[in-house]
């Protein structure tokens, strides 16, 4: 994952700084619908009471109108071609829907771009002295405060919107909330630019995601660890920190871990076995899933730094920063056809990427496989947990 100059690392000096039958598929919609949906609606009073909480004249658009895809996760959309245009001090709110209102939150993947018309005086280094910057945060339900996402890795916590065109928007995945601010049940989220410049530090938002924990006392996890020292969390046990074997703590050195994408030797030594119910297949990794359940969530522990034999000035260390894509997806038997729910999603230095199957298509066949692919650049799994409900 790349970041703007002002996203060097805390630790290092860094340049001065300028501002299938129909019947199956409805009884495993209705299942897990079931487990998400409240009965009771609530009452126009409430609502207006709820609005008032966040009666705020910076923001440009509430977006109530969200879409559940799948039983950790809902999705914002925002309809325009060319997405919500944002200046600098303005905000966009996102109201989270009362069945998910205690849920604790795992990831936030914020959408957005900076379009070529304000992508102007930028570097041959790409550094934009009028960079467009997206905070996000989120309303604590409990305390009523707001508290904004803090990078794992120690890189900056506003997230700098890259130029793009509208077809290709930039998914910037906050993760591991839980391990930099605790755990979080909000109530809403919003997305602030906090750009400097009024005519130029101008960002397009496409759309925001968020990803919940599961309910750990309601599914059966099953997971796989291939780098020592990755860990994933769990709040049954009170263990609220994810680990991490490698990562930019140690130069990218992912030992053990099975890498995505990648032909070429590591300086380290890499995974060979992916487990039982693994394979590596063009460049892939192919897991095994188990039949008559329904696949709730997905978490992948991956980073896509890369270490070198030589000093980067770049990063001012023995590293290089990864481009690297995550999609993963389930390809069905029947078919042969892999339907992807996690698309394109920045990999960090290391972090948990999470998602699952939408709410119609969570059942498993015999047969079916998950497919974890890296575009763009190398990536390194170091683990993953799968969560199921029969």
């Amino acid at each position: 994952m790349r970041w703007n100059i002002f996203e060097k690392p805390r630790v290092e000096p860094v340049p001065p700084q300028t501002p299938e039958s129909e019947k199956e598929l409805a009884s495993s919609e209705s299942s897990i619908k079931t487990d998400l949906e409240n009965s009771s609606v609530a009452t126009r009073e409430q609502h207006k009471k709820e609005k008032a909480e966040f009666d705020d004249p910076s923001i440009d658009l509430i977006l109530e109108n969200q879409e559940i895809d799948s039983y950790t996760r809902i999705n914002y959309p925002i309809p325009e071609y060319e997405g919500r245009e944002l200046k600098p001090g303005r905000r966009l709110m996102f109201e989270i829907p009362k069945e998910f209102k205690q849920r604790i939150i795992m990831d936030v993947i914020l959408r957005h771009r900076k379009s070529s018309k304000y992508a102007v005086n930028i570097g041959s280094d790409g550094y934009d002295p009028n960079g467009a910057y997206s905070r996000v945060e989120l309303h604590n339900s409990d305390t009523g405060q707001w508290t904004s996402w803090n990078d794992p890795a120690g890189y900056r916590t506003d997230k700098f919107a890259e130029p793009r065109g509208a077809e290709n928007p930039e998914e910037e995945v906050l993760h591991d909330w839980i391990a930099t601010v605790g755990p979080i049940s909000a109530d809403a989220i919003r997305v602030t630019n906090v750009g400097q410049n009024p005519d130029l530090s101008i960002s397009n938002v496409h759309g925001l995601e968020v990803v919940f924990y599961p309910e750990f006392k309601s599914v059966d996890f099953k997971e796989r660890i291939y780098t020592v020292g990755t860990k994933f969390v769990d709040t049954e046990k009170n263990e609220l920190l994810s680990e991490y074997g490698a990562g930019e703590f140690n130069e990218g050195r992912y030992v053990g871990a099975i890498a995505l994408n990648r032909s070429a030797p590591t300086l380290f030594e890499l995974g060979k076995d992916p487990g039982l119910e693994g394979r590596i297949e063009s460049g892939r990794l192919i897991i095994k899933l188990e039949s008559g359940k329904e696949l709730l969530n997905v978490e992948i522990a991956i980073g896509d730094t890369e270490y070198l034999s030589h000093r980067n000035p770049e990063t001012y260390r023995n590293t290089s920063l990864g481009w690297a894509k995550l999609w993963v997806g389930i390809r069905r038997a029947r078919t042969g056809n892999t339907e992807w729910f996690v698309k394109n999603a920045n990999v960090p230095p290391q972090g948990i990427i999470a998602g699952g199957p939408h709410l119609e298509k969570a059942k498993i066949e015999d047969g079916d496989e998950l497919i974890l692919e890296s575009r763009a650049d190398s990536s390194y799994v170091m683990g993953w947990r799968l969560a199921y409900k029969e």
